[in-house]
């Protein structure tokens, strides 16, 4: 075997171990990708379970939401405190879903839920009028600038109408 057919056939076995390693590595990142996507999501699954179980364990959470929601001044100081702690932890999750989705890691389906609701809370009146520009300023520029570019929901259920009140 000549030198220089011993050189070609070492530059086809290398080229085929380059290939071969940037397949391996595509198919890597790929699974990566996926993987990060499910942890995205169960971590978000994981936040609002966390944030509902106080309303689960204690019924007033639900109801001072529904009126604060409805109208803020028309709240019990008490119900404005519960409904401020509860807003501010559900905003701050809908931010991180907003920035989980603007990265691709929630897709258009899943996002379309967490959009539906973000509008709701954010355009009912004691959010909107009240609670939100005494707080808005907390999250980023970018979240302010989505939600404020939101319009309600077309179809829009209070939790006063859930409740019964």
């Amino acid at each position: 075997m000549s030198l220089q057919t011993f050189t070609a056939l070492a530059e086809i076995v290398s080229s085929a171990a380059v290939t071969l390693t940037l397949v391996v590595l595509l198919i890597s990142i790929r699974q990566n990708t996926r993987a990060q996507r499910v942890r995205a999501v169960e971590s978000l699954l994981a936040s609002i379970a966390a944030i509902n179980v106080p309303g689960i364990e204690n019924p007033e959470l639900g109801l001072a939401l529904a009126k604060a929601m409805k109208d803020w001044r028309s709240a019990s100081r008490e119900e404005r405190v519960i409904a401020h702690f509860f807003l501010f932890s559900y905003f701050k999750l809908a931010e991180n879903g907003w920035y989980q989705y603007q990265a691709g890691a929630l897709e258009a389906g899943q996002w379309q839920g967490w959009d539906h609701l973000i509008r709701l809370y954010y355009h009912s009146p004691g959010v909107r009028d009240v609670w939100w520009p005494a707080r808005g300023s907390a999250y980023s520029p970018a979240f302010q600038k989505y939600l404020s570019g939101t319009t309600p929901p077309a179809t829009v259920g209070s939790l006063s109408d859930i409740f019964g009140e």
